[in-house]
């Protein structure tokens, strides 16, 4: 992940050595720039998408007001498959959570450079912080016996129990085996909240060519803590727990890049468009 992070400069970098020069820009100018914005993003812990809303403070400045959503893993997570003749899908051995993160952040942008024509890249430094929240929520997995074949020393058959079950650690040394991951939706009664704060840092870099629609690409850090140990992995499992690494964070630093696309507006043509159609329903 590390590796693609720099990659990413990278690229920014040739953008903006691209786009430094461009055609005139004549298209009427937003002074009141309010935004909203959705970003896709890749975190070296998952992936998620953010929600922001950019409150305009002054020509250089804005107000950020964003949430977030993300699917966190965990660094040691290795996909295996079920039980061989199970059609059963694949899964990760050892995995107990599967964890959700919403994050609600309050913070500022600051504009370092301007676009001085229609193809040029603005450059934005950002910060916010806030609460924020994980959900758990239990795996169930559709587990069952290998029974030995009579007359067949080599060979057993898998035979499954009738209902899902949470990940438990004793299912190898009991002789109960995997056959995949049951439904997603298996599990919502049990879902537990942690609960937590955190701070980013990022650079944004905007190059689209239209005044009033944002194109931008951003990359930084997130740091985040949470009251307890956020436990997405069952670590007692016997080849998993020999590692010395291997234990629940409860502490996370996290490299992010997105993709961010959205509207500038206008909060004073919102203005007069409600004033003309409170005149027009009069």
């Amino acid at each position: 992940m590390k590796r693609q992070f720099f990659v990413f400069l990278g690229v920014i970098n040739c953008m903006v050595a691209v786009y430094a020069q461009g055609e005139i820009d004549l298209q009427p100018k937003v002074f009141y720039r309010n935004e909203w914005s959705l970003a896709p993003m890749l975190n070296s812990n998952g992936w998620g998408i953010n929600y922001r809303f950019g409150l305009h403070l002054n020509a250089a400045d804005k107000q950020l007001f964003e949430v977030d959503f993300a699917y966190m893993k965990d660094p040691k997570e290795r996909k295996d498959y079920g039980v061989l003749g199970t059609n059963g899908t694949r899964y990760v051995d050892g995995k107990k959570n599967l964890a959700f993160d919403f994050r609600f952040g309050y913070g500022k942008q600051r504009e370092i450079t301007r676009k001085h024509d229609a193809g040029g890249v603005a450059i934005r430094y950002f910060y916010n912080y806030g609460p924020s929240l994980v959900l758990l929520k239990p795996i169930y997995y559709n587990i069952g016996e290998l029974v030995p074949i009579p007359n067949d020393p080599f060979y057993s058959r898998w035979e499954p129990y009738p209902d899902p079950a949470k990940y438990d650690s004793q299912w190898a040394s009991n002789n109960i085996r995997i056959g995949g991951r049951a439904s997603f939706f298996k599990g919502f009664d049990g879902i537990k909240v942690v609960p937590g704060a955190f701070a980013k840092f990022g650079f944004n870099f905007e190059f689209g060519g239209q005044d009033r629609v944002i194109h931008a690409l951003e990359a930084g850090l997130i740091g985040e803590g949470f009251i307890k140990k956020v436990e997405i992995m069952d670590f007692t499992y016997p080849h998993i727990s020999q590692k010395k690494s291997a234990q629940n964070q409860q502490f996370f630093l996290t490299i992010f890049v997105s993709y961010r696309f959205g509207r500038i507006v206008d909060p004073y043509e919102v203005k007069k468009k409600r004033e003309r159609s409170r005149e027009i329903s009069y």
